[in-house]
């Protein structure tokens, strides 16, 4: 069983795309599904705080920690669309979760809506497809 909940945190070192360019530091990353196929793993997308330039592309959408006060989030932020990160899951992924508290009801709707949205409307580029095995991730961090 899943400890990890979709719209929960999760703040990591990762690798950002298949050239093998790493995080210099932890970025937080929205859950954004957690798949049961044969390997279970955790889909994320990275958050980013925003920069009015970044709002225009439409491979960004927003979250603001107001409206209602979020705890998952202190600064306005955008999560990134032009990704699909998943990463194996394994227990003690739960180490790296920022609280138990989740986004807002409604919030969560619309980022998943528009994160489903953004993948069936748009190819995402293979090399944005990435896939981050446990090893890997605890060699990050």
């Amino acid at each position: 069983m899943c400890n990890l909940e979709v719209g929960q945190v999760l703040s990591l070192k990762l690798r950002f795309n298949n050239d093998g360019k790493i995080s210099e530091g932890k970025h937080p990353y929205l859950i954004i599904d957690i798949v049961d196929y044969e390997v279970k793993c955790v889909e994320i997308a990275q958050l980013d705080t925003i920069k009015p330039y970044k709002l225009i592309r439409l491979s960004n959408t927003p979250i603001y920690c107001d409206n209602p006060n979020e705890t998952v989030i202190d600064k306005n932020s955008y999560i990134q669309l032009d990704n699909k990160i998943q990463i194996e899951y394994f227990d003690d992924l739960i180490k790296y979760r920022r609280q138990p508290d989740k986004l807002s009801e409604n919030k969560l709707e619309d980022v998943l809506e528009a994160y489903d949205n953004y993948h069936k409307t748009n190819i995402i580029e293979s090399n944005k497809i990435v896939y981050i095995t446990k090893e890997e991730l605890l060699g990050y961090n």
